[in-house]
Protein backbone atom coordinates (compact mmCIF):
# COMPACT_ATOMS: atom_id res chain seq x y z
CA UNK A 1 0.00 0.00 0.00
CA UNK A 2 1.31 3.43 -0.97
CA UNK A 3 1.57 5.75 2.01
CA UNK A 4 1.05 9.47 1.58
CA UNK A 5 4.38 10.37 3.08
CA UNK A 6 7.83 10.58 1.48
CA UNK A 7 9.34 9.56 4.83
CA UNK A 8 7.91 6.07 5.10
CA UNK A 9 10.37 3.62 6.78
CA UNK A 10 11.00 1.64 3.59
CA UNK A 11 12.22 4.77 1.79
CA UNK A 12 15.63 4.00 0.33
CA UNK A 13 17.07 7.10 2.03
CA UNK A 14 16.88 5.12 5.26
CA UNK A 15 18.52 1.94 4.02
CA UNK A 16 22.09 3.19 4.39
CA UNK A 17 22.81 2.62 0.70
CA UNK A 18 26.01 4.29 -0.38
CA UNK A 19 25.69 6.21 -3.65
CA UNK A 20 28.77 4.50 -5.09
CA UNK A 21 27.26 1.13 -4.27
CA UNK A 22 24.12 2.13 -6.13
CA UNK A 23 25.86 3.31 -9.28
CA UNK A 24 29.02 1.19 -9.44
CA UNK A 25 27.16 -2.09 -9.53
CA UNK A 26 29.44 -4.89 -8.38
CA UNK A 27 30.00 -7.70 -10.85
CA UNK A 28 30.13 -11.34 -9.79
CA UNK A 29 32.69 -13.85 -11.08
CA UNK A 30 30.15 -15.21 -13.55
CA UNK A 31 29.35 -11.69 -14.75
CA UNK A 32 33.07 -11.01 -15.21
CA UNK A 33 33.36 -14.09 -17.37
CA UNK A 34 30.37 -12.93 -19.40
CA UNK A 35 31.85 -9.45 -19.77
CA UNK A 36 34.83 -11.08 -21.48
CA UNK A 37 32.39 -11.68 -24.34
CA UNK A 38 31.81 -7.94 -24.76
CA UNK A 39 32.75 -6.96 -28.35
CA UNK A 40 36.23 -5.57 -29.04
CA UNK A 41 35.80 -4.76 -32.74
CA UNK A 42 34.16 -1.34 -32.46
CA UNK A 43 30.72 -2.77 -33.22
CA UNK A 44 27.39 -1.97 -31.57
CA UNK A 45 27.57 -3.70 -28.19
CA UNK A 46 23.86 -3.37 -27.43
CA UNK A 47 20.66 -1.42 -28.03
CA UNK A 48 18.11 -1.13 -25.22
CA UNK A 49 14.63 0.23 -26.02
CA UNK A 50 12.94 -0.73 -22.70
CA UNK A 51 10.02 -2.36 -24.57
CA UNK A 52 10.76 -5.70 -22.93
CA UNK A 53 10.80 -4.28 -19.39
CA UNK A 54 8.03 -4.61 -16.83
CA UNK A 55 5.87 -1.54 -16.21
CA UNK A 56 6.99 -0.09 -12.88
CA UNK A 57 6.99 3.05 -10.77
CA UNK A 58 3.38 4.18 -11.18
CA UNK A 59 0.78 4.74 -8.47
CA UNK A 60 -1.80 2.72 -10.42
CA UNK A 61 -0.59 -0.79 -11.21
CA UNK A 62 -2.50 -1.04 -14.49
CA UNK A 63 -1.97 1.53 -17.24
CA UNK A 64 -4.87 3.98 -17.47
CA UNK A 65 -3.65 6.91 -19.56
CA UNK A 66 -0.15 7.47 -20.90
CA UNK A 67 0.04 11.16 -20.04
CA UNK A 68 -1.89 11.35 -16.79
CA UNK A 69 -0.72 8.22 -14.95
CA UNK A 70 1.13 9.49 -11.88
CA UNK A 71 4.60 8.26 -11.01
CA UNK A 72 5.10 7.03 -7.46
CA UNK A 73 7.73 9.74 -7.05
CA UNK A 74 5.06 12.45 -7.28
CA UNK A 75 4.25 11.31 -3.73
CA UNK A 76 7.29 9.52 -2.28
CA UNK A 77 10.83 8.62 -3.31
CA UNK A 78 11.02 5.25 -5.06
CA UNK A 79 13.62 2.59 -5.69
CA UNK A 80 12.98 -1.04 -6.72
CA UNK A 81 13.94 -3.96 -4.49
CA UNK A 82 16.74 -4.95 -6.84
CA UNK A 83 18.41 -3.64 -10.02
CA UNK A 84 17.36 -4.84 -13.47
CA UNK A 85 19.84 -7.03 -15.35
CA UNK A 86 19.60 -7.61 -19.09
CA UNK A 87 21.76 -9.98 -21.13
CA UNK A 88 22.59 -8.88 -24.67
CA UNK A 89 23.31 -11.15 -27.63
CA UNK A 90 23.11 -14.08 -25.18
CA UNK A 91 26.63 -13.13 -24.14
CA UNK A 92 27.10 -10.36 -21.58
CA UNK A 93 24.97 -8.73 -18.85
CA UNK A 94 24.31 -5.08 -18.12
CA UNK A 95 22.75 -4.13 -14.78
CA UNK A 96 20.60 -1.02 -14.48
CA UNK A 97 20.09 0.57 -11.07
CA UNK A 98 17.29 3.12 -10.89
CA UNK A 99 15.65 5.45 -8.43
CA UNK A 100 12.86 8.05 -8.57
CA UNK A 101 11.71 6.68 -11.91
CA UNK A 102 9.01 4.84 -13.82
CA UNK A 103 9.25 2.31 -16.65
CA UNK A 104 6.70 2.30 -19.44
CA UNK A 105 7.21 -0.28 -22.22
CA UNK A 106 4.36 0.81 -24.50
CA UNK A 107 3.38 4.50 -24.32
CA UNK A 108 6.00 6.25 -26.47
CA UNK A 109 6.43 10.00 -26.75
CA UNK A 110 3.84 12.58 -25.76
CA UNK A 111 3.32 13.62 -29.41
CA UNK A 112 2.12 10.10 -30.23
CA UNK A 113 4.56 9.59 -33.10
CA UNK A 114 6.60 6.76 -31.53
CA UNK A 115 6.63 3.32 -33.11
CA UNK A 116 8.31 0.14 -31.91
CA UNK A 117 11.22 0.72 -34.32
CA UNK A 118 11.56 4.53 -34.37
CA UNK A 119 14.55 6.23 -32.76
CA UNK A 120 12.21 7.67 -30.13
CA UNK A 121 10.45 4.37 -29.65
CA UNK A 122 7.55 3.13 -27.54
CA UNK A 123 9.39 2.07 -24.38
CA UNK A 124 11.10 4.40 -21.96
CA UNK A 125 12.48 5.00 -18.49
CA UNK A 126 11.01 8.20 -17.07
CA UNK A 127 13.19 10.02 -14.54
CA UNK A 128 11.39 12.33 -12.13
CA UNK A 129 12.47 15.92 -12.70
CA UNK A 130 13.79 17.23 -9.41
CA UNK A 131 11.07 18.09 -6.91
CA UNK A 132 11.09 19.02 -3.23
CA UNK A 133 9.34 16.72 -0.73
CA UNK A 134 7.85 19.10 1.81
CA UNK A 135 7.12 16.38 4.34
CA UNK A 136 10.75 15.31 4.56
CA UNK A 137 12.61 18.47 3.64
CA UNK A 138 14.65 16.88 0.85
CA UNK A 139 14.71 16.66 -2.94
CA UNK A 140 14.12 13.77 -5.29
CA UNK A 141 17.25 12.14 -6.71
CA UNK A 142 16.35 10.40 -9.98
CA UNK A 143 19.07 8.32 -11.62
CA UNK A 144 19.61 5.64 -14.23
CA UNK A 145 22.99 3.94 -13.74
CA UNK A 146 24.62 1.24 -15.84
CA UNK A 147 27.06 -1.33 -14.51
CA UNK A 148 30.65 -1.55 -15.72
CA UNK A 149 31.11 -1.52 -19.51
CA UNK A 150 34.57 -2.71 -20.68
CA UNK A 151 34.79 -0.05 -23.38
CA UNK A 152 32.64 2.64 -24.98
CA UNK A 153 33.57 4.43 -28.20
CA UNK A 154 30.28 6.28 -28.45
CA UNK A 155 26.71 6.18 -27.22
CA UNK A 156 23.43 7.30 -28.71
CA UNK A 157 20.25 7.90 -26.76
CA UNK A 158 16.81 9.36 -27.48
CA UNK A 159 15.07 11.75 -25.13
CA UNK A 160 11.58 13.24 -24.75
CA UNK A 161 9.61 14.93 -21.96
CA UNK A 162 6.45 13.80 -20.21
CA UNK A 163 3.89 15.27 -17.85
CA UNK A 164 4.16 19.02 -17.27
CA UNK A 165 6.93 19.47 -19.87
CA UNK A 166 7.64 23.17 -19.19
CA UNK A 167 9.06 22.10 -15.83
CA UNK A 168 11.48 19.58 -17.39
CA UNK A 169 15.08 20.63 -18.02
CA UNK A 170 16.54 17.87 -20.17
CA UNK A 171 18.86 14.95 -19.47
CA UNK A 172 22.38 15.10 -18.02
CA UNK A 173 24.99 12.48 -18.87
CA UNK A 174 27.68 11.72 -16.30
CA UNK A 175 30.60 9.32 -16.90
CA UNK A 176 33.29 7.66 -14.80
CA UNK A 177 35.98 5.68 -16.60
CA UNK A 178 39.33 3.96 -16.11
CA UNK A 179 41.71 6.08 -14.04
CA UNK A 180 38.97 8.44 -12.87
CA UNK A 181 37.94 8.65 -9.21
CA UNK A 182 34.62 10.41 -9.69
CA UNK A 183 31.90 11.09 -12.21
CA UNK A 184 32.28 13.90 -14.75
CA UNK A 185 29.30 15.66 -16.26
CA UNK A 186 29.54 15.48 -20.05
CA UNK A 187 26.60 17.74 -20.98
CA UNK A 188 22.85 18.36 -20.77
CA UNK A 189 20.65 17.23 -23.65
CA UNK A 190 17.33 18.85 -24.52
CA UNK A 191 15.27 17.88 -27.58
CA UNK A 192 14.25 20.70 -29.94
CA UNK A 193 10.67 19.43 -29.71
CA UNK A 194 10.28 17.93 -26.22
CA UNK A 195 7.00 16.12 -26.93
CA UNK A 196 8.39 14.42 -30.07
CA UNK A 197 11.87 13.80 -28.69
CA UNK A 198 15.27 13.63 -30.30
CA UNK A 199 18.32 11.37 -30.41
CA UNK A 200 21.82 12.47 -29.41
CA UNK A 201 25.21 10.90 -30.17
CA UNK A 202 28.15 11.37 -27.78
CA UNK A 203 31.71 10.23 -28.48
CA UNK A 204 33.50 8.93 -25.39
CA UNK A 205 36.36 6.57 -26.37
CA UNK A 206 36.89 5.37 -22.82
CA UNK A 207 37.54 2.00 -21.16
CA UNK A 208 35.98 0.52 -18.02
CA UNK A 209 33.07 2.92 -18.15
CA UNK A 210 30.14 3.66 -15.85
CA UNK A 211 27.26 5.68 -17.35
CA UNK A 212 24.82 7.73 -15.29
CA UNK A 213 21.76 9.64 -16.53
CA UNK A 214 20.03 12.21 -14.33
CA UNK A 215 17.45 14.96 -14.99
CA UNK A 216 18.80 18.43 -15.69
CA UNK A 217 17.30 21.31 -13.72
CA UNK A 218 14.54 23.23 -15.49
CA UNK A 219 14.60 27.00 -15.98
CA UNK A 220 11.48 26.94 -13.82
CA UNK A 221 13.55 25.63 -10.93
CA UNK A 222 12.62 22.89 -8.48
CA UNK A 223 8.93 22.30 -7.75
CA UNK A 224 7.23 20.60 -4.82
CA UNK A 225 5.26 17.36 -4.67
CA UNK A 226 1.95 19.19 -4.76
CA UNK A 227 0.20 16.86 -7.23
CA UNK A 228 0.10 19.62 -9.84
CA UNK A 229 3.64 20.36 -10.98
CA UNK A 230 5.10 17.10 -9.65
CA UNK A 231 4.07 14.99 -12.67
CA UNK A 232 7.01 15.92 -14.88
CA UNK A 233 9.74 13.71 -16.22
CA UNK A 234 12.48 13.29 -18.78
CA UNK A 235 12.24 10.04 -20.75
CA UNK A 236 15.03 7.89 -22.13
CA UNK A 237 13.50 5.87 -24.97
CA UNK A 238 16.49 4.16 -26.54
CA UNK A 239 20.13 3.61 -25.69
CA UNK A 240 22.81 2.39 -28.09
CA UNK A 241 26.38 1.64 -26.94
CA UNK A 242 29.32 0.92 -29.24
CA UNK A 243 32.57 -0.77 -28.16
CA UNK A 244 36.13 0.39 -28.85
CA UNK A 245 38.07 -1.42 -31.60
CA UNK A 246 41.08 -3.04 -29.95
Amino acid sequence: MLLGSCEKPSNYRFLGVNEDELSDTTTTINDSISLAKYPTDGSLAFHENFQGWKRDGYINEVKQDCETDLMITTVIMYQPNKPVTKTYNNKFPVTYSLQDFAVNPTCGNKAGTSTDTSEVSLGYVALQSEIYYECGGHNSDAQLNLSLLPSVSKIKFSVSYGGDVEYVGGLSLWVKAEGESSYTRIDDYSPANPTEGQSFTVNLNKKNVYLRFVPAISDKGIGVNDGIHSNRNVRIHDLWVWSIKE
